[in-house]
């Protein structure tokens, strides 16, 4: 009988990940949750140096769910058991899989990853802290879309290097301990190069639940699993990037309204900011509505990178320069055109994507031309009257 799959709503999974590369090729992962929405369990992921990638699960609920979230060409339930004995790991899953490891001391990055409260490293915003710095340093990143229309989030709470391992595949030995490389392909990350050992807290945000029988995308035991289409995840990409720039165009067109407020500018543009925040919302409401979530590191980015900009003098050290408003109002045309072709290109899609609202883009689209409208007017307004010569330039 088919255990029960847990329901929709964020599952955590808090335990270990050990990653380690042979020198055969074939890279291991092993997945270790005392404490899981399935209780106690153990799971081992493997890819051969042909790029065959093997789940090895403990039940048959376990491998649904797991499959569910990351892609395999093939799919075994068996028992895996794990036991630690001071350093030593031995993972055995019956006669597929017998692994030893020797774990070393934390380094660095573990000493900070052990400083940081557990309670923190375990809430999924704290991953948008953590995932720059993870893809930076590790090679590794902590947050993503996985798949079933799930995403994921890593909390690192510790880490320690793996200094020597054994691995025996359907009896076949897997040689001694290598990095990582390449990194594996079960889902939106790999581990890091180096062999490590991974104290984590892993969130799921899981979707309403499936039978395994009632839909066909679902992977079948001892089978092949289907990968995600990659046109997703370059939507993902796509609309993060768009974001990025709305919110870089929502501050610009904030604060050149700010400063020219009292003015003909300032009336001017002041409802077509408040459009421009408008549309931001639209575009988060777009995305939530396609399921992809959103990469805050990127936001942030486009926040600063908007703030840095401003500081750039024009000519002037203390007082605006007319240029600034120039330059501004480029900027911010620039950012429009922009958005409008973002919107175009999202209305084409939704002759064949339900999800989205065909009236909505229309009038999305409609809005930008205006807007572009209006800010082309003052920009070549501002443009004229600051840039054109009053007086022979010195020979």
């Amino acid at each position: 009988m088919n255990a029960t799959l847990p329901g929709a709503g964020r599952l955590r999974f808090d335990g270990w990940i050990a990653g380690i590369g042979t020198a055969s090729g074939t890279r291991v992962v092993l997945g270790h949750w005392p404490r899981s929405p399935f209780g106690p369990i153990s799971d081992v992921m493997l890819e051969r140096d042909d790029g065959h990638r093997l789940l090895l699960a403990p039940t048959r609920a376990t491998a649904d769910f797991i499959a569910a979230t990351y892609r395999f060409d093939e799919v075994r339930v068996t028992p895996v058991r794990v036991r630690v004995a001071g350093n030593r790991w031995t993972v055995t899953a019956g006669a597929l899989l017998d692994l030893r490891l020797t774990v070393g001391r934390r380094g660095p990055a573990g000493l900070l990853l052990r400083a940081v409260p557990g309670a923190l490293a375990a809430r999924p915003w704290w991953t948008a802290v953590t995932d720059p710095l993870a893809r930076v340093l590790l090679g590794t990143r902590t947050r993503g879309t996985a798949g079933g229309g799930r995403r994921e989030w890593y909390g690192a709470r510790d880490l320690h290097r793996i200094t020597a391992a054994s691995a025996v595949h359907e009896g076949r030995d897997l040689g001694p301990l290598a990095p990582v490389e390449p990194a594996v392909r079960f889902g939106f990350g790999s581990t890091p190069r180096t062999p490590g050992l991974v104290r984590v807290t892993t969130t799921v945000a899981a979707p309403p639940p499936t039978r395994p029988s009632e839909t066909h995308g679902r992977p079948v035991m001892n089978g092949p699993t289907p990968s995600a289409a990659p046109g997703a995840r370059l939507l993902s990409i796509y609309l993060n990037d768009h974001l990025a720039g709305a919110t870089a165009g929502t501050r610009r067109a904030d604060h050149l309204a700010a400063v020219t407020r009292g003015t003909a500018l300032g009336r001017a543009l002041a409802p077509v900011a408040a459009e421009i925040t408008e549309d931001r919302a639209a575009l988060l409401g777009i995305m939530r509505d396609l399921d992809v979530p959103v990469r805050h590191y990127k936001v942030w980015g486009a926040w600063a990178a908007e703030k840095a900009a401003r500081l750039k003098g024009n000519g002037r050290l203390v007082r605006r320069s007319p240029l600034s408003t120039v330059l501004e109002l480029e900027a911010l045309r620039l950012g429009i055109e922009g958005k409008a072709a973002g919107w175009t290109t999202l209305r084409r899609l939704a002759d064949s994507e339900s999800r989205l609202d065909a009236g909505l883009l229309d009038r999305l689209i409609d809005r930008a031309r205006r807007q572009l409208e209006t800010v082309e007017s003052w920009r070549v307004r501002a443009a004229e009257a600051t840039l054109h010569p009053t007086e022979a330039a010195p020979a």
